[in-house]
Protein backbone atom coordinates (compact mmCIF):
# COMPACT_ATOMS: atom_id res chain seq x y z
CA UNK A 1 0.00 0.00 0.00
CA UNK A 2 2.98 2.39 1.21
CA UNK A 3 4.68 1.37 -2.37
CA UNK A 4 1.72 2.20 -4.27
CA UNK A 5 1.21 5.35 -2.53
CA UNK A 6 5.30 6.31 -3.55
CA UNK A 7 5.08 5.38 -7.11
CA UNK A 8 1.28 7.27 -7.22
CA UNK A 9 2.86 10.26 -6.00
CA UNK A 10 5.60 10.51 -7.72
CA UNK A 11 3.69 9.77 -11.12
CA UNK A 12 2.06 12.82 -10.19
CA UNK A 13 5.02 14.73 -9.42
CA UNK A 14 6.10 13.73 -13.06
CA UNK A 15 2.85 14.89 -14.67
CA UNK A 16 3.08 18.40 -13.13
CA UNK A 17 6.85 18.68 -14.03
CA UNK A 18 6.19 17.87 -17.33
CA UNK A 19 2.76 19.90 -17.96
CA UNK A 20 4.93 22.84 -16.41
CA UNK A 21 7.46 22.63 -19.14
CA UNK A 22 5.14 22.68 -21.56
CA UNK A 23 3.42 25.48 -20.30
CA UNK A 24 7.15 27.46 -19.90
CA UNK A 25 7.98 26.13 -23.24
CA UNK A 26 5.02 27.72 -24.89
CA UNK A 27 5.48 31.09 -23.21
CA UNK A 28 8.93 30.91 -23.31
CA UNK A 29 10.81 28.99 -26.28
CA UNK A 30 14.46 29.11 -26.73
CA UNK A 31 14.93 30.49 -29.85
CA UNK A 32 18.48 30.89 -31.69
CA UNK A 33 19.22 33.71 -34.21
CA UNK A 34 22.23 33.32 -36.39
CA UNK A 35 24.22 36.31 -37.42
CA UNK A 36 24.39 39.75 -35.23
CA UNK A 37 23.59 41.83 -38.62
CA UNK A 38 21.01 44.30 -39.14
CA UNK A 39 18.70 41.16 -39.69
CA UNK A 40 19.44 39.37 -36.51
CA UNK A 41 19.57 42.33 -35.14
CA UNK A 42 16.49 43.18 -35.83
CA UNK A 43 14.85 39.99 -34.75
CA UNK A 44 16.19 39.26 -31.90
CA UNK A 45 15.04 42.63 -30.29
CA UNK A 46 11.26 42.51 -32.00
CA UNK A 47 11.01 39.06 -29.73
CA UNK A 48 12.73 40.34 -26.27
CA UNK A 49 10.76 43.62 -26.66
CA UNK A 50 7.62 41.75 -27.34
CA UNK A 51 8.16 39.47 -24.41
CA UNK A 52 10.15 36.62 -25.94
CA UNK A 53 13.22 36.50 -24.40
CA UNK A 54 15.04 33.29 -24.12
CA UNK A 55 17.22 34.83 -27.42
CA UNK A 56 20.50 33.58 -28.23
CA UNK A 57 22.49 35.16 -31.04
CA UNK A 58 25.54 33.36 -32.30
CA UNK A 59 27.30 35.76 -34.25
CA UNK A 60 30.66 34.34 -36.30
CA UNK A 61 32.52 37.61 -36.06
CA UNK A 62 33.96 39.31 -33.13
CA UNK A 63 31.37 42.56 -33.74
CA UNK A 64 27.91 43.47 -34.37
CA UNK A 65 26.59 44.84 -37.75
CA UNK A 66 27.64 42.81 -40.42
CA UNK A 67 27.52 44.33 -43.52
CA UNK A 68 26.91 47.23 -41.77
CA UNK A 69 30.64 48.29 -40.79
CA UNK A 70 30.77 51.57 -39.41
CA UNK A 71 34.86 52.07 -38.89
CA UNK A 72 37.45 53.55 -37.38
CA UNK A 73 39.57 55.92 -39.57
CA UNK A 74 41.40 59.12 -40.22
CA UNK A 75 40.03 60.30 -36.27
CA UNK A 76 35.96 59.32 -37.16
CA UNK A 77 34.23 56.83 -38.68
CA UNK A 78 33.81 55.37 -42.15
CA UNK A 79 31.55 53.05 -43.76
CA UNK A 80 32.70 49.85 -45.34
CA UNK A 81 29.60 48.39 -46.07
CA UNK A 82 26.59 50.28 -45.87
CA UNK A 83 27.17 53.77 -46.77
CA UNK A 84 23.45 56.08 -46.97
CA UNK A 85 19.87 56.08 -45.90
CA UNK A 86 18.39 55.07 -49.30
CA UNK A 87 15.15 56.88 -49.74
CA UNK A 88 12.54 57.90 -47.10
CA UNK A 89 9.10 56.62 -47.94
CA UNK A 90 8.21 53.51 -47.24
CA UNK A 91 11.80 52.86 -45.53
CA UNK A 92 11.95 51.30 -42.04
CA UNK A 93 15.69 52.74 -41.54
CA UNK A 94 14.52 56.27 -42.17
CA UNK A 95 10.68 56.05 -40.26
CA UNK A 96 13.30 55.17 -37.41
CA UNK A 97 15.76 57.67 -37.75
CA UNK A 98 14.26 60.50 -38.98
CA UNK A 99 12.37 60.96 -35.49
CA UNK A 100 15.91 62.36 -34.56
CA UNK A 101 16.54 65.34 -36.88
CA UNK A 102 19.75 65.37 -35.89
CA UNK A 103 21.28 61.90 -37.33
CA UNK A 104 20.32 62.18 -41.54
CA UNK A 105 21.81 64.84 -43.59
CA UNK A 106 22.09 65.06 -47.31
CA UNK A 107 25.34 63.61 -48.52
CA UNK A 108 27.78 65.88 -50.19
CA UNK A 109 27.49 63.17 -53.35
CA UNK A 110 24.11 64.36 -53.73
CA UNK A 111 25.30 67.65 -55.27
CA UNK A 112 28.96 68.32 -57.12
CA UNK A 113 28.94 65.28 -59.43
CA UNK A 114 31.47 64.72 -62.57
CA UNK A 115 32.01 62.71 -65.27
CA UNK A 116 35.77 62.83 -66.70
CA UNK A 117 37.18 61.29 -69.24
CA UNK A 118 40.56 59.59 -68.89
CA UNK A 119 42.80 62.53 -70.46
CA UNK A 120 41.11 64.88 -67.35
CA UNK A 121 37.85 66.43 -69.90
CA UNK A 122 35.23 67.04 -67.81
CA UNK A 123 32.15 66.73 -69.84
CA UNK A 124 29.83 69.69 -69.99
CA UNK A 125 27.43 69.50 -66.88
CA UNK A 126 23.83 69.97 -69.31
CA UNK A 127 25.11 67.03 -71.49
CA UNK A 128 25.31 64.56 -68.12
CA UNK A 129 22.16 66.02 -67.14
CA UNK A 130 20.46 64.99 -70.16
CA UNK A 131 22.23 61.63 -70.25
CA UNK A 132 21.20 60.52 -66.84
CA UNK A 133 17.72 61.31 -67.82
CA UNK A 134 18.18 58.77 -70.41
CA UNK A 135 19.70 56.18 -68.38
CA UNK A 136 17.06 56.56 -65.80
CA UNK A 137 13.86 56.20 -68.62
CA UNK A 138 15.57 53.19 -70.20
CA UNK A 139 15.88 51.37 -66.95
CA UNK A 140 12.41 52.25 -65.63
CA UNK A 141 10.83 51.53 -69.18
CA UNK A 142 7.78 50.08 -68.85
CA UNK A 143 9.13 47.81 -72.18
CA UNK A 144 11.37 45.93 -69.73
CA UNK A 145 8.51 43.82 -68.79
CA UNK A 146 8.27 42.65 -72.35
CA UNK A 147 11.56 41.73 -73.30
CA UNK A 148 13.21 38.36 -73.53
CA UNK A 149 16.67 38.73 -72.92
CA UNK A 150 19.01 40.85 -70.87
CA UNK A 151 19.07 43.85 -69.04
CA UNK A 152 22.42 44.45 -71.32
CA UNK A 153 20.90 44.35 -74.88
CA UNK A 154 17.36 45.65 -73.83
CA UNK A 155 19.29 48.85 -72.71
CA UNK A 156 21.56 48.64 -75.72
CA UNK A 157 18.85 48.35 -77.64
CA UNK A 158 17.07 51.13 -76.89
CA UNK A 159 19.99 53.36 -75.77
CA UNK A 160 21.25 53.98 -79.58
CA UNK A 161 17.33 54.04 -81.04
CA UNK A 162 16.79 56.88 -78.75
CA UNK A 163 20.12 58.51 -79.69
CA UNK A 164 19.63 57.97 -83.46
CA UNK A 165 16.01 59.23 -83.57
CA UNK A 166 16.17 61.97 -81.26
CA UNK A 167 17.59 65.20 -82.12
CA UNK A 168 18.06 65.90 -78.91
CA UNK A 169 21.19 63.93 -78.77
CA UNK A 170 22.71 65.26 -81.92
CA UNK A 171 25.47 66.85 -79.82
CA UNK A 172 26.62 63.56 -78.39
CA UNK A 173 29.24 62.13 -81.04
CA UNK A 174 29.76 58.06 -81.35
CA UNK A 175 32.95 58.18 -78.89
CA UNK A 176 31.48 60.11 -76.34
CA UNK A 177 27.99 57.72 -76.90
CA UNK A 178 30.02 55.34 -76.17
CA UNK A 179 31.83 56.04 -73.48
CA UNK A 180 28.42 57.12 -71.25
CA UNK A 181 27.17 53.14 -72.22
CA UNK A 182 29.88 51.94 -70.49
CA UNK A 183 29.43 54.51 -67.72
CA UNK A 184 25.79 53.06 -67.26
CA UNK A 185 26.86 49.65 -67.37
CA UNK A 186 29.38 50.50 -64.57
CA UNK A 187 27.05 52.72 -62.69
CA UNK A 188 24.88 49.24 -62.94
CA UNK A 189 27.31 47.42 -61.48
CA UNK A 190 27.72 48.92 -58.78
CA UNK A 191 24.10 49.95 -57.91
CA UNK A 192 23.54 45.89 -57.99
CA UNK A 193 26.23 44.39 -57.26
CA UNK A 194 26.75 42.20 -60.17
CA UNK A 195 29.25 41.28 -62.43
CA UNK A 196 27.68 42.01 -66.04
CA UNK A 197 23.95 43.44 -67.17
CA UNK A 198 24.19 40.68 -69.62
CA UNK A 199 23.45 38.36 -66.70
CA UNK A 200 20.30 40.55 -65.36
CA UNK A 201 17.00 39.57 -66.87
CA UNK A 202 15.20 42.82 -68.20
CA UNK A 203 11.89 41.36 -67.58
CA UNK A 204 12.95 40.65 -63.82
CA UNK A 205 9.60 39.28 -61.76
CA UNK A 206 11.03 39.60 -58.25
CA UNK A 207 12.14 43.65 -58.83
CA UNK A 208 13.69 46.08 -56.36
CA UNK A 209 11.23 48.69 -55.48
CA UNK A 210 13.35 51.94 -54.76
CA UNK A 211 11.65 54.02 -52.18
CA UNK A 212 10.70 57.49 -52.79
CA UNK A 213 13.26 60.60 -51.54
CA UNK A 214 16.87 61.24 -51.02
CA UNK A 215 18.68 57.92 -52.09
CA UNK A 216 21.98 59.80 -50.24
CA UNK A 217 21.40 61.15 -46.34
CA UNK A 218 24.40 60.26 -44.61
CA UNK A 219 24.89 59.17 -41.22
CA UNK A 220 25.35 62.49 -38.92
CA UNK A 221 26.43 60.37 -36.02
CA UNK A 222 30.31 59.30 -34.30
CA UNK A 223 28.58 55.84 -34.61
CA UNK A 224 27.74 55.95 -38.84
CA UNK A 225 25.27 53.99 -40.15
CA UNK A 226 25.02 51.68 -36.92
CA UNK A 227 23.95 54.01 -35.12
CA UNK A 228 20.37 52.19 -36.44
CA UNK A 229 21.13 49.28 -34.31
CA UNK A 230 21.23 51.07 -31.19
CA UNK A 231 17.89 52.24 -32.44
CA UNK A 232 16.38 49.11 -33.25
CA UNK A 233 18.05 47.32 -30.07
CA UNK A 234 16.24 50.58 -28.21
CA UNK A 235 19.97 51.32 -26.88
CA UNK A 236 20.14 54.99 -28.40
CA UNK A 237 19.69 57.23 -25.37
CA UNK A 238 17.13 59.40 -27.44
CA UNK A 239 14.88 56.80 -27.96
CA UNK A 240 11.62 58.06 -28.01
CA UNK A 241 9.44 55.10 -28.91
CA UNK A 242 7.90 53.41 -25.92
CA UNK A 243 7.61 50.01 -27.56
CA UNK A 244 12.00 49.87 -27.83
CA UNK A 245 12.90 49.05 -24.85
CA UNK A 246 16.65 48.49 -24.06
CA UNK A 247 17.46 45.14 -25.28
CA UNK A 248 20.70 43.57 -23.65
CA UNK A 249 22.80 42.58 -26.60
CA UNK A 250 25.63 42.20 -24.57
CA UNK A 251 23.85 39.49 -22.55
CA UNK A 252 22.66 37.71 -25.52
CA UNK A 253 25.19 38.18 -28.50
CA UNK A 254 27.92 35.01 -27.96
CA UNK A 255 30.66 35.71 -30.92
CA UNK A 256 33.03 33.75 -32.85
CA UNK A 257 30.56 31.23 -32.91
CA UNK A 258 30.76 30.13 -36.82
CA UNK A 259 27.51 27.80 -36.89
CA UNK A 260 28.52 24.51 -39.29
CA UNK A 261 25.32 22.31 -38.86
CA UNK A 262 21.40 22.89 -37.89
CA UNK A 263 20.00 19.88 -37.18
CA UNK A 264 16.20 20.30 -37.71
CA UNK A 265 14.60 17.08 -37.49
CA UNK A 266 14.68 13.68 -36.38
CA UNK A 267 16.51 15.72 -33.00
CA UNK A 268 14.84 14.62 -29.67
CA UNK A 269 11.18 16.10 -29.12
CA UNK A 270 11.71 17.67 -32.47
CA UNK A 271 14.00 20.41 -31.32
CA UNK A 272 16.94 22.18 -33.37
CA UNK A 273 20.38 21.75 -32.71
CA UNK A 274 22.52 23.90 -33.38
CA UNK A 275 26.66 23.39 -33.54
CA UNK A 276 29.23 25.85 -34.58
CA UNK A 277 32.95 25.17 -36.09
CA UNK A 278 34.39 24.98 -32.29
CA UNK A 279 32.45 21.63 -31.46
CA UNK A 280 29.63 23.87 -29.11
CA UNK A 281 25.96 22.64 -29.20
CA UNK A 282 22.98 24.99 -28.47
CA UNK A 283 19.11 23.33 -28.12
CA UNK A 284 16.18 25.81 -29.64
CA UNK A 285 12.79 25.26 -30.13
CA UNK A 286 13.33 28.04 -33.18
CA UNK A 287 16.32 28.98 -35.39
CA UNK A 288 16.19 32.63 -37.15
CA UNK A 289 19.05 31.81 -40.28
CA UNK A 290 20.40 35.42 -41.22
CA UNK A 291 23.25 34.71 -42.72
CA UNK A 292 24.85 36.57 -45.91
CA UNK A 293 23.07 34.60 -49.01
CA UNK A 294 27.02 34.59 -49.94
CA UNK A 295 27.51 32.08 -46.71
CA UNK A 296 24.27 29.53 -47.93
CA UNK A 297 25.46 29.10 -51.39
CA UNK A 298 28.67 28.35 -49.96
CA UNK A 299 27.75 25.88 -46.93
CA UNK A 300 23.95 24.73 -47.43
CA UNK A 301 24.65 21.66 -48.27
CA UNK A 302 26.68 20.56 -44.74
CA UNK A 303 24.65 23.45 -42.96
CA UNK A 304 21.45 21.86 -42.84
CA UNK A 305 20.58 18.40 -41.69
CA UNK A 306 18.66 17.08 -43.35
CA UNK A 307 19.44 18.78 -46.59
CA UNK A 308 17.17 21.64 -47.41
CA UNK A 309 14.01 21.42 -49.06
CA UNK A 310 14.40 21.78 -52.99
CA UNK A 311 12.74 25.50 -53.06
CA UNK A 312 14.66 26.53 -50.68
CA UNK A 313 18.23 25.29 -52.39
CA UNK A 314 16.84 26.42 -55.82
CA UNK A 315 16.15 29.90 -54.61
CA UNK A 316 20.16 30.00 -53.13
CA UNK A 317 21.26 28.68 -56.45
CA UNK A 318 19.08 31.02 -58.75
CA UNK A 319 19.38 34.27 -57.13
CA UNK A 320 22.32 36.79 -57.58
CA UNK A 321 24.89 37.49 -55.07
CA UNK A 322 27.59 39.55 -56.00
CA UNK A 323 30.59 42.20 -54.46
CA UNK A 324 31.27 45.58 -54.63
CA UNK A 325 34.35 47.17 -52.86
CA UNK A 326 35.59 50.30 -51.06
CA UNK A 327 38.44 51.97 -50.79
CA UNK A 328 39.80 54.97 -48.62
CA UNK A 329 42.38 57.12 -49.04
CA UNK A 330 43.48 59.45 -46.03
CA UNK A 331 45.58 62.24 -47.34
CA UNK A 332 47.80 64.19 -45.18
CA UNK A 333 46.43 67.54 -47.06
CA UNK A 334 42.40 68.31 -47.24
CA UNK A 335 40.63 67.29 -50.58
CA UNK A 336 41.63 69.98 -53.53
CA UNK A 337 38.15 72.12 -53.15
CA UNK A 338 38.32 71.87 -57.47
CA UNK A 339 38.07 67.90 -57.02
CA UNK A 340 34.06 67.39 -57.64
CA UNK A 341 32.12 65.75 -55.09
CA UNK A 342 32.27 62.24 -57.09
CA UNK A 343 33.91 61.61 -60.35
CA UNK A 344 32.79 59.59 -62.87
CA UNK A 345 35.36 57.35 -65.26
CA UNK A 346 34.89 57.73 -68.60
CA UNK A 347 37.31 55.91 -70.47
CA UNK A 348 39.10 56.34 -74.00
CA UNK A 349 39.06 52.76 -75.34
CA UNK A 350 43.03 53.52 -76.21
CA UNK A 351 43.55 54.50 -72.53
CA UNK A 352 41.51 51.50 -71.32
CA UNK A 353 43.46 49.42 -73.53
CA UNK A 354 46.67 50.50 -71.59
CA UNK A 355 45.68 50.10 -68.51
CA UNK A 356 44.80 46.73 -69.25
CA UNK A 357 47.91 45.75 -70.24
CA UNK A 358 49.66 47.06 -67.15
CA UNK A 359 50.13 46.21 -63.39
CA UNK A 360 47.49 48.08 -62.73
CA UNK A 361 44.98 46.20 -64.67
CA UNK A 362 42.75 45.99 -61.93
CA UNK A 363 42.15 49.13 -61.28
CA UNK A 364 39.63 48.48 -64.28
CA UNK A 365 36.82 48.08 -61.49
CA UNK A 366 36.94 51.42 -60.27
CA UNK A 367 33.74 52.97 -61.71
CA UNK A 368 33.81 56.23 -59.44
CA UNK A 369 36.02 58.42 -56.71
CA UNK A 370 33.58 59.86 -54.17
CA UNK A 371 34.56 62.91 -51.43
CA UNK A 372 33.27 61.10 -47.93
CA UNK A 373 31.42 63.25 -45.40
CA UNK A 374 32.88 64.69 -42.13
CA UNK A 375 36.35 63.59 -43.72
CA UNK A 376 37.65 66.11 -45.93
CA UNK A 377 40.98 64.55 -46.19
CA UNK A 378 39.65 61.34 -47.57
CA UNK A 379 39.03 60.18 -50.92
CA UNK A 380 37.32 57.00 -51.91
CA UNK A 381 36.85 54.83 -54.69
CA UNK A 382 34.36 52.03 -55.84
CA UNK A 383 35.42 49.22 -57.26
CA UNK A 384 32.95 46.51 -58.96
CA UNK A 385 32.94 42.97 -60.95
CA UNK A 386 35.46 40.81 -61.22
CA UNK A 387 38.16 43.14 -61.57
CA UNK A 388 37.32 44.29 -57.82
CA UNK A 389 37.44 41.38 -56.13
CA UNK A 390 40.82 39.80 -57.63
CA UNK A 391 42.14 43.59 -56.09
CA UNK A 392 41.13 42.15 -52.77
CA UNK A 393 44.06 39.64 -53.23
CA UNK A 394 46.48 42.80 -53.09
CA UNK A 395 48.58 44.37 -50.87
CA UNK A 396 47.49 48.19 -49.73
CA UNK A 397 50.70 49.89 -51.43
CA UNK A 398 49.27 48.18 -54.79
CA UNK A 399 45.58 49.69 -54.20
CA UNK A 400 47.07 53.08 -53.10
CA UNK A 401 49.78 53.51 -56.24
CA UNK A 402 46.81 52.00 -58.32
CA UNK A 403 44.62 54.34 -57.41
CA UNK A 404 46.91 57.69 -57.66
CA UNK A 405 47.66 56.58 -61.44
CA UNK A 406 44.44 57.08 -61.96
CA UNK A 407 43.50 60.04 -60.17
CA UNK A 408 46.94 61.13 -62.28
CA UNK A 409 44.50 60.47 -65.24
CA UNK A 410 41.50 61.77 -64.77
CA UNK A 411 42.19 64.28 -62.18
CA UNK A 412 44.99 65.68 -64.29
CA UNK A 413 48.21 67.69 -62.27
CA UNK A 414 45.69 68.30 -59.03
CA UNK A 415 48.01 67.59 -56.31
CA UNK A 416 46.50 65.43 -53.26
CA UNK A 417 49.59 65.21 -51.33
CA UNK A 418 50.72 62.07 -49.45
CA UNK A 419 48.50 59.21 -48.75
CA UNK A 420 48.76 58.73 -44.78
CA UNK A 421 46.59 55.78 -44.81
CA UNK A 422 44.25 53.03 -46.32
CA UNK A 423 41.27 51.39 -45.41
CA UNK A 424 39.44 48.95 -46.91
CA UNK A 425 36.87 46.27 -47.82
CA UNK A 426 37.24 42.60 -49.06
CA UNK A 427 33.81 41.17 -48.79
CA UNK A 428 34.16 38.64 -51.27
CA UNK A 429 37.36 36.71 -49.62
CA UNK A 430 35.66 37.12 -46.25
CA UNK A 431 34.27 33.29 -45.21
CA UNK A 432 31.58 35.44 -43.29
CA UNK A 433 30.03 37.04 -46.32
CA UNK A 434 31.40 36.04 -49.51
CA UNK A 435 30.02 39.26 -51.07
CA UNK A 436 28.30 42.27 -50.37
CA UNK A 437 24.33 41.68 -51.51
CA UNK A 438 21.81 40.33 -53.30
CA UNK A 439 20.36 40.90 -56.67
CA UNK A 440 18.46 38.93 -59.55
CA UNK A 441 19.97 37.14 -62.62
CA UNK A 442 18.49 35.50 -65.65
CA UNK A 443 19.24 32.66 -63.73
CA UNK A 444 16.64 33.59 -61.03
CA UNK A 445 13.92 34.23 -63.79
CA UNK A 446 14.77 30.88 -65.82
CA UNK A 447 14.47 29.01 -62.26
CA UNK A 448 11.19 30.81 -61.48
CA UNK A 449 12.56 31.40 -57.78
CA UNK A 450 13.07 34.33 -55.77
CA UNK A 451 12.61 35.90 -52.43
CA UNK A 452 9.73 34.51 -51.04
CA UNK A 453 11.19 30.74 -51.68
CA UNK A 454 14.34 31.70 -49.63
CA UNK A 455 12.10 32.97 -46.96
CA UNK A 456 10.14 30.08 -46.29
CA UNK A 457 10.35 28.10 -43.06
CA UNK A 458 11.51 24.65 -42.39
CA UNK A 459 8.62 23.50 -40.31
CA UNK A 460 7.67 20.60 -38.11
CA UNK A 461 4.95 18.03 -38.65
CA UNK A 462 2.41 20.27 -37.28
CA UNK A 463 3.22 23.34 -39.75
CA UNK A 464 5.00 25.60 -37.55
CA UNK A 465 8.39 26.86 -38.20
CA UNK A 466 11.46 25.69 -36.91
CA UNK A 467 13.82 27.07 -39.12
CA UNK A 468 13.51 30.50 -40.50
CA UNK A 469 15.15 33.03 -43.05
CA UNK A 470 15.54 36.39 -42.77
CA UNK A 471 18.18 38.61 -44.71
CA UNK A 472 18.16 41.21 -47.24
CA UNK A 473 18.02 38.22 -49.84
CA UNK A 474 15.09 37.48 -48.39
CA UNK A 475 13.11 40.48 -49.21
CA UNK A 476 11.06 40.62 -52.02
CA UNK A 477 10.83 44.43 -52.68
CA UNK A 478 14.10 46.07 -50.60
CA UNK A 479 16.87 43.50 -51.37
CA UNK A 480 20.26 44.80 -51.26
CA UNK A 481 19.58 47.52 -48.47
CA UNK A 482 19.67 47.37 -44.82
CA UNK A 483 16.09 48.50 -44.73
CA UNK A 484 15.12 45.50 -46.98
CA UNK A 485 17.09 43.72 -43.82
CA UNK A 486 15.46 45.08 -40.57
CA UNK A 487 12.02 44.64 -42.26
CA UNK A 488 13.39 40.94 -42.88
CA UNK A 489 13.71 40.86 -39.28
CA UNK A 490 10.74 42.08 -38.01
CA UNK A 491 8.82 39.78 -40.54
CA UNK A 492 10.23 36.71 -39.00
CA UNK A 493 10.01 37.73 -35.16
CA UNK A 494 6.38 38.48 -35.71
CA UNK A 495 5.59 35.05 -37.44
CA UNK A 496 6.85 33.65 -33.90
CA UNK A 497 5.15 36.02 -31.80
CA UNK A 498 1.80 35.25 -34.02
CA UNK A 499 2.33 31.47 -33.26
CA UNK A 500 3.06 32.12 -29.05
CA UNK A 501 0.82 35.31 -29.19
Amino acid sequence: MKLHHTVGATIICLLAIITISTVNGAQNPRIIVIGAGAAGIATASRLYQRGLKNVTILEASHRIGGRVASTAFAGGVVELGAQWCHGEKNNVVYEMASVYPELLKSSIVTDGAALVRSNGERIDSKIVEKMAILGEEIIESSERKAYVGSLGDFFAEQYWARLQSDANYSDVNRELAEQFLGFFHNYERGYSAYDSWFEVAANETDGYQESEGNQTLAWNSEKGFSIILDIVSGNYPATMDPTLTPVPLSQLVTFDKFVSNIQWDGTSNHQVRVTTDDGSQYEADHVVVTVSLGVLKENHRTMFTPALPAINQQAIAGIYFGAVNKVYLLFDTPIPEEVPNTISLLWYESDLEVLKRSKHAWAEAVSTFFRVDHHPNVLAAWLNGIEGREAEMLVDDVIRDGLLHLLSLFAGNINFGKVEDVLRSKWSSNRLFRGSYSSRSIMTEQLGTGAQDLSTPLTDTNKEPVVMFAGEATSHDHYSTVHGAIESGFREADRLLKLYQ
